[in-house]
């Protein structure tokens, strides 16, 4: 079962000795879990990742609806009455370019045979052939942008579900933001600096991490031209 938001702060308080909330108040460290669960949202995406079919829009590009950050996969076609149809391939866009330079504007059908994604635009995406925009739908993997805790959350055993086992991690988080607060203090820098680096090890922040949940993942190796100077 996840931990409450509440237990979470208990432990916090723990860490910062400060379990009347008199030097940092309640309000603070919520905004700070709330801080550190965007931060995992976008080092993280798969954590909050979920399965949508969604409808196309007419012709190759489309998007993720609004309440998601990152494309991360797309898997089979439905009919508008929700049928399961023909499943999708991953394929380079400049594999498209070359062998059909005009495969933007070629015929429409509703059976979407390949999909292309760049990680430099994470929330669209475009598919070959051209979608007809009679209703026919995508199930797509994407991220979704975690909904901030509020007061009326902090009992709740489901509002963590996702970050279970990232408890640690958020805590972390936290309290490196509390720390930095109290900067000026004596080993309370070096005190933020530690608590973020323990963040950032665990969420495993550099620039291989992005392409890690790319669907052009087996691309990993190879991904220089998608984003100069990535290693």
């Amino acid at each position: 079962m996840a931990l409450t938001p509440n237990d979470i702060f208990a432990r916090v308080a723990d860490t910062l000795q400060d379990s009347g909330n008199v030097r940092w108040t309640a309000t603070e460290l919520l905004r700070y879990l709330n801080d550190g669960r965007r931060e995992l949202a976008l080092h993280r995406p798969d954590l909050y990742s979920e399965y949508s079919s969604i409808t196309l829009a007419s012709g190759t590009k489309q998007s993720i609806p609004s309440t998601g950050n990152k494309f991360l996969d797309a898997t089979r076609n439905y009919t508008s009455g929700d049928v399961v149809g023909r499943s999708v391939s991953l394929v380079e866009r400049e594999v498209l370019d070359s062998q059909n330079p005009d495969w933007h504007s070629s015929t429409s059908s509703t059976a979407i045979v390949n999909f292309t994604f760049d990680e430099r635009s994470p929330k669209t995406f475009y598919v070959y052939p051209p979608a007809s925009g009679n209703g026919h739908k995508l199930e797509i993997l994407y991220s979704v942008t975690p909904v901030d805790v509020t007061n009326s959350d902090l009992t709740s055993t489901t509002i963590l579900s996702k970050e279970d086992l990232h408890v640690n991690t958020l805590i972390n988080y936290i309290l490196s933001k509390a720390y930095s607060k109290d900067a000026e203090y004596t080993g309370n820098a070096q005190r933020a600096i530690s608590h973020y680096n323990l963040f950032a090890t665990a969420i495993g922040i550099s620039k291989q991490q992005l392409y890690l949940t790319s669907p052009n993942v087996s691309n990993v190796q190879g991904v220089t031209p998608k984003e100069t100077g990535a290693s």
